[in-house]
């Protein structure tokens, strides 16, 4: 199950969208969901985004591992 869903995230996931402080993400590197309904903090071209995670505090991840949560 975890596997269609980490799947179908993967799939929808738009790559030009902006990613603003404020809007709530899910990491899923290589189309496998592993960090659910995080907040992004701050932007940074060089290091990523910034996330911030309600278990596990925050982390720079890049923009292409991040679904954006509807």
């Amino acid at each position: 199950m975890k596997y269609i869903i980490s799947s179908l995230l993967a799939l929808l996931r738009d790559k030009n969208i902006q990613l603003e402080p404020g809007l709530r993400v899910n990491y899923a590197p290589h189309g496998y969901a592993k960090k659910f309904d995080g907040t992004v903090v701050a932007f940074d071209n060089a290091r990523g985004v910034l996330v911030d995670w309600p278990r596990g505090g925050s982390d720079w991840l890049s923009k292409k591992d991040l679904a954006v949560i509807s």
